[in-house]
Parts: C-alpha cells; sequence; structure tokens
C-alpha cells in the first residue's frame, strides 16, 4: 500500500462505490443479519437519545439508529460516502445530520457532554487511532453516556488467517497464527462478492489491547457481546456458518468510569 493509501479519507473515497454496492446489495451479509442487528440491540432503546454514529460511511447504521427513534449525528472521513449519504437524507429524510469529520479529533466538530450515546458500527478499528477516537468519544459523551462499538474479533483476526477445506471445499478448521502481530495493517478487499477491489489502512489490535485502550479512555466495559446467527438464521443463509461456528464479530458497551449502568 503506498504512502497516499494510508490516508484513510482517500482510502475510502477510493473504495467508497464498491463499499456501497456491497452494503446495499445485501453482499455484506454478515453485517445485515449478524453483527448490524446485534449492534442496535446492544444499544438498546434509543428513543429520544443524541447520538453520534463514528464512521457512519453512506449512512447505513445511522439510519437503523433514526428509525429506532434517535437524534442522530453521523461523521466519517470519506467525502464519497458521505455524498450518498446527504443524497438519501436529501430523499427520504431520516433527521440525521451528517458531517465530514475525524472520529480521533471530535473537539474540532463538538463541545463536551453533547451526546447520550456514541456508536461506531465496524468502523474505529478503521480510524488513524483508535485509543485517540475512544477517547474523544469519552469526551462527547455526557456523564452517564455510552459508547457501544462492533470490531472484527481480535481472535479470529490474526496475522495469519487461513481455512482448512475438505476435497469438496467446505470449511473444516480455521487456522490462525501471529495473533500477538498488531498495530497499523492493510485490509485488502479483495472478495469475489465485491464490485472491485481496493485497500485500507486499519489497527489490529489483541482482546487486551482493545481492553488498554477503553481502559486509559475513562471508560469501563459494562457488557461484551459476540454475535452469531442462530440455527434457524443459518437454515436461512448457509453462508453463515463459518461465524456460526467461530466468532467472527465483537461488541463492546462501554460507559464513563463510575457510571456502570
Amino acid at each position: 500500500m503506498d504512502t497516499a493509501d494510508r490516508d484513510p479519507r482517500r482510502a475510502w473515497n477510493a473504495g467508497a462505490e464498491a463499499y456501497i454496492d456491497f452494503v446495499d446489495s445485501g453482499a455484506d451479509y454478515y453485517r445485515h443479519l449478524v453483527h448490524g442487528p446485534a449492534l442496535l440491540a446492544a444499544c438498546g432503546d434509543v428513543g429520544g437519545l443524541a447520538v453520534l454514529d463514528l464512521g457512519c460511511g453512506h449512512g447505513y447504521f445511522s439510519r437503523q439508529l433514526a428509525s429506532a427513534g434517535a437524534s442522530v449525528t453521523a461523521i466519517d472521513v470519506s467525502d464519497d460516502l458521505l455524498a450518498t449519504a446527504l443524497a438519501r437524507e436529501s430523499k427520504d429524510p431520516a433527521g440525521i445530520t451528517y458531517l465530514r469529520a475525524d472520529a480521533t479529533r471530535l473537539g474540532d466538530s463538538f463541545a463536551v457532554a453533547s451526546f447520550d450515546l456514541a456508536t461506531a458500527c465496524m468502523s474505529l478499528q478503521d480510524t488513524g487511532d483508535p485509543a485517540a477516537a475512544l477517547a474523544e468519544a469519552a469526551r462527547v459523551l455526557r456523564p452517564a453516556g455510552r459508547l457501544v462499538f462492533s470490531v472484527p474479533h481480535p481472535c479470529t483476526t490474526a496475522g495469519v488467517r487461513a481455512w482448512q477445506r475438505d476435497g469438496d471445499g467446505r470449511k473444516t478448521a480455521l487456522c490462525l497464527d501471529r495473533y500477538f502481530d498488531t498495530g497499523p495493517a492493510v485490509c485488502e478487499w479483495n472478495m469475489a462478492r465485491l464490485k472491485y477491489a481496493w485497500a485500507t489502512p486499519y489497527h489490529r489490535l489483541t482482546f487486551e489491547e482493545w481492553s488498554d485502550r477503553i481502559y486509559d479512555a475513562g471508560l469501563v466495559v459494562r457488557r461484551i457481546r459476540e454475535p452469531r446467527p442462530d440455527a434457524t438464521l443459518l437454515a436461512e443463509c448457509p453462508d453463515l456458518e463459518d461465524c456460526y461456528r467461530m466468532p467472527f464479530f465483537l461488541i463492546f458497551d462501554v460507559a464513563k468510569a463510575g457510571d456502570k449502568g
């Protein structure tokens, strides 16, 4: 990945068209069926809450929050993803305010204690500095506020990751190595389900490192969830078998220290 691609704004602008198609076509079935619904459920009753959606992309999760009754402000660094979000808001208003802003510099746009809830749907790892994003989220939350966010599960996104397959191509076991190789990395978006391939920068962290960064931001973990499809959903979408057997996603529900909800 060259220097330009290490800028999240440029990288996500480059991949915006393929990403939007991936989500909107239903090809991102993990998002639609597994971690997306689980994240919304983890947020609880958002009716009437002032919510900040971090790394909103083209507004997929923001619109779900608004549909559930939240007053949503949504931010992203990608001009092209936000352009689609704004076009959809104009055509079908949900009362969402979209802004181009950096999750690691929320002070440039928001005052202290501005929100009841902050969310991030598979986006904090894609910021330039997850620790700074967590600290900034804590700063803009009200005293009893919460941050609920999803990330790729650290235990199954190791530095080396490959499925063993049988003679018919069925997945038999997930082989993992280099779990402790963490830090800045590159996500190669090159699945067959994508309109085209591209790459984005991200940070890979261990479970302990996520815990440390949450603690250092002045936050405490209320609950952790590892979403997986149930047997009924698996029967309807057999492609979910891998995340039925192994945890692919991790949801943190955290609050300011001293308020355990």
